[in-house]
């Protein structure tokens, strides 16, 4: 819902809410004061919606996510250099993971494509990650703690400026920490 509806719905309510109150209590006040308590509520419920309004208004605006995709589609796999290693299969996973560390250099932390042996770890653990967080983690290539845990300095920046949907949140949180401990 925008602001504007928002606005519209919540002081209608206020409206209403203040005219049954004025009603109620008109009998054991005069006109007057029966008069200024109407508008005092009024714009009491002025305030209170436009408070509630620009609440909701944020919290929809820090979930939109709109560049994360992309993040993910730019990251290109890097079968050729895994292929001919004679290595099982699961070491073949993990070797595109660790080829996008050599790309590393503009701060852009390793993102994978899928998650190992089809299963991330559970990111709703890490503080600040919620179920639409850990989405979008695992859109732009982010499933597992140990990816977190090995973020450096201009890996956190660059997802701080660069994960639309909570830019700041992983220093501010200190999302590496926490994924090294939850890595353990």
């Amino acid at each position: 819902m925008d602001y504007n509806k928002c606005m519209t719905r919540n002081f209608i309510i206020a409206a209403i809410i203040s005219v049954i109150f004025t009603v109620v209590l008109m009998p054991w006040m005069s006109l007057t004061a029966s008069i200024f308590m109407l508008l005092v509520l009024l714009v009491v419920g002025w305030f209170l919606s436009s408070y509630l309004c620009k609440a909701q208004a944020e919290s929809q605006a820090s979930d939109v996510s709109a560049p994360v995709a992309p993040a993910a589609a730019q990251t290109p796999p890097a079968p050729a250099p895994a292929a001919p290693e004679p290595t099982p299969e699961p070491e073949q996973v993990s070797e595109p993971e660790s080829e996008p560390v050599t790309a590393a250099t503009d701060g852009k932390p390793e993102l994978l494509t899928e998650a190992r042996d089809g299963k991330g770890d559970d990111l709703k653990k890490i503080k600040g990650v919620g179920p639409k967080l850990e989405k979008e983690l695992n859109k732009a290539g982010v499933f597992h703690f140990d990816q977190i845990a090995s973020w450096s300095s201009a890996e956190v920046e660059w997802a701080d400026q660069n994960l639309v949907s909570f830019k700041g949140r992983v220093s501010r949180d200190n999302w590496v920490d926490q994924a090294k401990e939850l890595a353990k």
